[in-house]
């Protein structure tokens, strides 16, 4: 299990800091708290602790959980939105589109993932120092760093569009200046491709980077740079790598904890009730909800709107993801498709409370990749290239029949527009409360219109992308500014 590596993290860290009081040692000038890629990098230990670091920054950890998931890839679009506790006034900034380059919430993305890209630039510049490895070892590492750093790229891409690209610890540059279009996107394509063809099909610990993840990230890239062929081609590579099949036991039950380490997810972000929890849960608990003693339930409210949820099938089995009723502790019996009842709205359960929970931190593992997007990534490129056809049609049949929906014929669709349509419901009614709708919705041309529809006036074109934090402007004079913002 991957998360034997986090163990190994906190280990290290403590030993670090008893050496730091160590009577023999007081009087000794040394410092030890200071890192030095020259000393540290030379061991196979250092390799791995930098590794574990960079993984740890890319992948969903505390506060940046919520964030990343929801305030900036839900609550802007057409699914999600929040009421209720001290994050309401954060969360209404994002789905009223208030926000400017000094939104607080900017910089702390900027910083978490920029960290971890200069985590894996250290190991690549350093990695080739260390003689204990075996040369297929360093080869994996070095495919690992490149894979991170070039997901922690695209995720920077996804919010801020192009921005300075730094491949190395050795030659700082303080004041980088944004790349261009077709630097970042060369960058990205090169990076996740060199990647690929060094990861294994498998792992021997769950979470790590494969061969798989590096193609689904890039399935991912072309996607949402509408490089139509490629995302094709490359979706159905991963299809043919023959490692990935849809969740076939109760769809309610695939994102419980006993589920999470299955065939469909390609790569995931683990979590444990003592480390790295997954918090989602205490945020969508309705109020006065029957929790256990070990369970906590946060004032803040993640509900989902009520013309999403009814326009699910009856027969949708992904409607067992929701709780549309409970009694309270009270017993007190709500409603939540009424819209006068307290629990204002329908929940997202998909994340199936862990019983063993220990207090916001539940140990189910959060997908970032699943093969159920690599699908829809093949029916929609396809779709954008020929119009409806078969091999369109295939393939997000897979999903619908997984789901127990009645399934698409070719002639249910006269033009790519209403393939296009449908498939973008489709994602919705799959991917709901995993923080792709955002993304969804701008490669569609419709994430402003939505939010415009439902009510969000301030939805302005430019708002596709988020600002620069204006941190990072005044430290920088080459950084440029997105358009639309001052």
């Amino acid at each position: 299990m991957f998360k034997n590596i986090f163990k190994s993290k906190i280990v290290w860290i403590t030993a670090l800091a008893l050496s730091l009081f160590s009577c023999s040692d007081f009087l000794e000038e040394e410092v030890y708290t200071q890192y030095d890629p020259n000393t540290f990098l030379q061991t196979e230990e250092g390799i791995n602790s930098v590794l574990v670091a960079a993984y740890d920054n890319l992948q969903y950890t505390g506060s940046s959980l919520r964030e990343r998931m929801f305030t900036f890839g839900e609550f802007p679009g057409d699914i999600m939105w929040e009421w209720g506790g001290g994050f309401e006034a954060i969360a209404t900034v994002y789905m009223t589109y208030n926000w400017d380059s000094q939104t607080s919430q900017f910089e702390g993305r900027w910083n978490n993932l920029y960290t971890s890209i200069r985590n894996a630039n250290s190991l690549l510049d350093n990695i080739d120092n260390v003689t204990s490895l075996s040369e297929t070892k360093v080869k994996q590492l070095k495919a690992e760093a490149t894979f991170i750093r070039a997901a922690d790229y695209y995720y920077l891409w996804e919010m801020f569009g192009p921005v300075p690209l730094t491949t190395t610890t050795e030659e700082l540059n303080f004041e980088p200046a944004k790349a261009s279009n077709e630097e970042f996107n060369s960058f990205i394509e090169t990076e996740l491709t060199a990647a690929a063809a060094d990861l294994p099909l498998e792992q021997d610990l769950w979470g790590k980077a494969t061969k798989g993840a590096a193609l689904s990230f890039l399935s991912r890239f072309y996607m949402n740079t509408h490089q139509w062929q490629k995302a094709a081609d490359v979706s159905k590579q991963v299809v043919n790598l023959q490692q990935y099949e849809l969740f076939d036991g109760d769809l309610a039950n695939m994102f419980a904890v006993e589920n999470e380490e299955n065939d469909e997810v390609i790569f995931t972000s683990p979590a444990s009730t003592t480390f790295h929890g997954n918090s989602i849960m205490p945020h969508v608990f309705p109020p006065n909800y029957q929790i256990q003693s070990n369970w906590i339930n946060w004032g803040a409210q993640f509900v989902l709107y009520s013309d999403f949820v009814n326009s699910y099938h009856a027969d949708d089995k992904r409607l067992g993801w929701m709780l549309f009723e409970y009694t309270d502790v009270n017993g007190v019996y709500h409603d939540c498709l009424d819209p006068d009842d307290v629990s204002r709205g329908v929940r997202c359960f998909k994340y199936v409370p862990d019983p063993n929970a220990i207090s916001q931190n539940h140990g189910n593992d959060i997908p970032m990749m699943r093969y159920a997007e690599v699908l829809l990534n093949a029916a929609e490129a396809i779709n954008e290239l020929d119009g409806p056809g078969q091999e369109s049609i295939d393939f997000i049949n897979e999903v619908r029949e997984r789901a127990g929906v009645p399934l698409y014929n070719v002639s249910d669709f006269s033009s790519k527009d209403e393939l296009r349509d449908a498939i973008l419901d489709e994602r919705g009614w799959e991917f709901v409360s995993e923080g792709l709708r955002r993304m969804d919705l701008i490669r569609q041309g419709k994430l402003i219109s939505r939010a415009k529809a439902r009510g969000a006036s301030n939805a302005q074109d430019y708002m596709t992308l988020f600002p620069i934090p204006q941190s990072e402007l005044n430290s920088n004079p080459n950084l440029e500014q997105n358009p639309g913002y001052n």
